[in-house]
């Protein structure tokens, strides 16, 4: 079985984070959380609890502590990191079935799959997801089943050797960055189904503006394409007209 440590970032998640963190610990004995610059308690709430907590003044976002966590679990030779977000939108009891996977395909990206619930989205995160699918799938010249869910499972062995643009590493759009540049090292995307936990979950609104951030994600992946020569055989695999590696 892979080494695996936990990933949570966390922004002014009070009201979910321990429970969120108590339910992942059940699974994983190492648990990091980055507190990135929350004003709510949120560190406070989870002190008393056997986990790896770090405390950052300012927020400077999901990519940049994800990138952080990365490292330090990489320095200390945990082979694989699984990501979850705070906000109770990912399961923790899915965490067998993410380490399971992961140990039949160590190189491999695991990648949570929420296509089989898409009818618990809100419609604009639907049209999101699936515009994401068929770009990033077309990119990365492979079929991705859920482009957008930030439960996963990297390989530490990966990360290392990936050379994403410092500015990559900032914002939302790291997680889209890796999925981009991990293909292009050589990953195969591995899929796991869960559920779409929206209603009753999350507790906070979103940061996810669609038009600002949909115009982002299409830039980054559009200039990606382009300096790759448009990647045609990937157009084929996203139009489902060829095969890919998975």
């Amino acid at each position: 079985m892979p080494k695996l440590a936990a990933l949570i970032p966390a922004h002014n998640e009070i009201l979910t984070l321990r429970e969120v963190v108590l339910a992942t610990r059940r699974h994983i004995e190492t648990v990091i959380v980055i507190d990135d610059g929350s004003s709510d308690g949120s560190a406070e709430a989870i002190a008393d609890l056997d986990v790896r907590l770090i405390r950052e003044t300012q927020n400077l976002g999901k990519g940049v502590r994800l990138a952080q966590g990365f490292d330090l679990a990489a320095r200390e030779g945990f082979s694989h990191v699984l990501t979850l977000d705070a906000d109770g939108q990912h399961d923790p009891e899915d965490i067998p079935a993410f380490a399971a996977k992961a140990a039949e395909h160590p190189e491999a990206l695991i990648l949570g799959d929420r296509s089989g619930d898409m009818a618990q989205m809100p419609a604009r995160r639907k049209h999101g997801i699936r515009f994401g699918n068929f770009f990033i799938g077309w990119a990365s010249r492979q079929p991705i089943q859920d482009a957008q869910c930030g439960m996963r499972v990297y390989p530490m062995a990966l990360w290392q050797r990936l050379e994403i643009p410092k500015r990559r590493k900032q914002g939302f759009l790291f997680e889209t960055a890796v999925l981009l540049y991990g293909a292009e090292a050589g990953a195969r995307f591995v899929s796991v189904p869960v559920a779409a936990r929206y209603e009753g979950f999350v507790q906070r609104p979103s940061h996810f503006h669609p038009i600002r951030d949909f115009l982002k994600l299409f830039g980054m992946v559009t200039r990606f394409l382009i300096t790759r020569g448009l990647r045609p055989t990937g157009l084929l695999i996203a139009l489902g007209l060829a095969s890919g590696r998975n």
